[in-house]
């Protein structure tokens, strides 16, 4: 004849559980910036950065790139992280009609010379990703370079519970040493993972760490 197990005991051991899950899904939404919806207890998690927290005395004395900085060192962070094709970028489009939208190679003459075959692509200059910060067009870039080599890896995050899918991947980035910064997609509803390389490297290298981690 099998004891009946202590109820008190049981109770206790799922109200430890349940302050264990409530306390990640706090730490879970700081990281992510939603705040919290129940006041719980909970110790503050890692925060994913961009650069190591230790840098050298050369990377300490270089200037910050703030709101106020001169459009040209705006421009060149911009260039230094998101790196890729020069003689090429991508613009969004969308249709008010059908309410498709998605990017395509931005050409010389607009949409209506985007398939002729002596179509000129644009490169992507200085005033292009300017008015990409400053929200009057949206650019996009063609990371692949030549020699099947890139600088930089996204993973995309969708659907529901793409928010803990994400938190999980930093985890898992910062557990591997490998920086990372988590940005919200423009719908609100996903959001991309960023990791910057500081030179090139194999595509294939590069898609090798983002399939382990």
């Amino acid at each position: 004849m099998t004891a009946a197990p202590d109820l008190a005991a049981e109770v206790a051991r799922l109200r430890a559980e349940l302050d264990q899950a409530q306390a990640e899904i706090g730490r879970l939404g700081d990281l992510l910036g939603l705040g919290n919806r129940q006041a719980v207890s909970t110790t503050m998690g890692w925060t994913p950065t961009l650069f190591p927290v230790e840098l050298s005395a050369e990377e300490l004395a270089r200037p910050t790139v703030g709101r106020s900085s001169p459009r040209q060192a705006k421009v060149q962070l911009f260039r230094t992280l998101f790196a890729g094709r020069d003689d090429v970028h991508a613009l969004r489009w969308e249709n008010e009609h059908s309410g498709k939208s998605g990017w395509s190679p931005a050409v010389r003459g607009g949409w209506a010379n985007a398939r002729r075959p002596d179509r000129e692509h644009l490169a992507l200059t200085d005033d292009v990703i300017e008015a990409h910060l400053g929200g009057e067009l949206h650019a996009g870039i063609y990371p692949l370079l030549k020699g099947d080599s890139c600088r930089l890896l996204a993973c995309d995050f969708d659907g529901q519970g793409w928010a803990l899918d994400a938190l999980a991947y930093l985890d898992a980035a910062h557990t591997a040493g490998v920086p990372s910064a988590l940005e919200r997609s423009r719908s609100g509803n996903g959001g991309h993972v960023w990791v910057f390389f500081s030179g090139p490297v194999p595509a294939s290298a590069a898609r090798r760490i983002g399939v382990h981690l």
